[in-house]
């Protein structure tokens, strides 16, 4: 097998290893053998602490991790973080020369009795104010590097680092849907994201079961939604109008149905054409207005507390700013941020919104 079919071979393996761990895992040992190495693993350096961890050892003996935690200080491959910032592989005798790694205690007193020589770090990029890097280490006597274990080691370089880069990305992916999963159990009435053809992305566990039920109006799936239902997914989600709307169908069972703009539980989620849909009625456990504002709008909780107030009082916006003792230019700009987060225009549409919602009949 030649170099380059070889290199083709170890990039389509990494990337698969995107959404297996095992085939990562995999990917990572054979690049470290063809590289001659006894052990690897991923370490990553926190910047803030410059403290260094290995999310993943491979081939470590038992109490290597441990050991080196303990030595870590008098790494001086920490010389190196800003080499490998940059991109560029560190390779420690090419770095401080082999008489000097003879003499430092890192090698004496850590390396050499474990049975290692040296070590190379493949930069694999910066992620949360942490710098990643694969590790190799060779065996105490093995020899330097070879020209072909170089070039290798740059094919891979890039792939490594978008690899790394792909896998963080999908873990905050998952991390997100689990805590919107969270955030969304918290209310106990049915609440989901759908497409605008009713495809259902993110749903509670009231939600889930409301699906099931024959009657509800998803329940035959996307090819079957009603004129009326696609008609408000399509308002929602901006389609019918140069601004996205919220509206309302009060169902056959009296349960009222909404069908707002979806807003992101996180910043920079996206959010193209999808629509949330809320059910109230009198048979679902009533949420305190202010969680519902906060899981459906991302309000904060000084947004939270003068949509309250305007609920309460129908004043004009100085006396409103008086009132909350905040000066009109702050009451303005959490104005607009309410009326952006709830694509709403002007208060009347803010609060037909939230009478629809039910929050006008609630006590704060």
């Amino acid at each position: 097998m030649d170099d380059n079919e070889h290199v083709l071979q170890l990039v389509e393996q990494l990337y698969s290893g995107i959404l297996d761990v095992s085939r990562w895992d995999d990917a990572l040992v054979r690049l470290s053998h063809t590289l001659g190495a006894v052990s690897s693993g991923v370490a990553n350096m926190h910047l803030a602490t410059r403290i260094v961890t290995f999310d993943e050892a491979l081939a470590f003996p038992a109490d290597l991790n441990a050991q080196f935690a303990q030595v870590q200080e008098i790494d001086p491959g920490r010389a190196a973080v800003p080499l490998l910032a940059a991109g560029k592989i560190y390779v420690d005798y090419a770095y401080h020369g082999e008489p000097n790694l003879r003499r430092m205690p890192f090698y004496s007193d850590f390396m050499h009795p474990n049975g290692l020589g040296s070590y190379t770090l493949i930069p694999m990029g910066e992620h949360d104010g942490r710098l990643f890097a694969f590790s190799v280490q060779r065996e105490l006597g093995h020899g330097p590097l070879e020209q072909h274990d170089l070039r290798l080691m740059h094919a891979m370089l890039p792939h490594l680092c978008q690899a790394q880069t792909l896998r963080m990305q999908l873990q905050h992916k998952r991390h997100h849907a689990d805590v919107s999963r969270g955030m969304l159990d918290s209310l106990a009435f049915p609440l989901f994201v759908c497409d605008v053809r009713g495809r259902i992305v993110q749903a509670n566990t009231a939600a889930s079961r409301w699906l099931d039920n024959p009657a509800c109006p998803f329940a035959a799936g996307p090819a079957h939604v009603s004129p009326p239902v696609a008609r408000m997914l399509r308002g929602a989600c901006g389609l019918d109008g140069d601004r996205a709307r919220a509206d309302a169908l009060t169902l056959a069972n009296g349960d009222r149905m909404v069908v707002l703009p979806f807003a992101p539980l996180f910043e920079g989620s996206g959010a193209d054409d999808l629509a949330m849909v809320a059910v109230q009625g009198d048979r679902w456990q009533p949420v305190p207005p202010g969680t519902l504002l906060r899981t459906l709008f991302r309000l904060t909780p000084a947004e939270i507390r003068l949509v309250q107030h305007l609920l309460r009082h129908d004043d004009a916006l100085p006396a409103v700013a008086e009132s909350m003792q905040l000066s009109l230019h702050t009451l303005r700009t959490q104005l607009r941020s309410v009326f952006d987060k709830t694509h709403t225009r002007r208060q009347s549409d803010l609060l037909r919104l939230l009478d629809r919602l039910g929050l006008l009949r609630q006590a704060f």
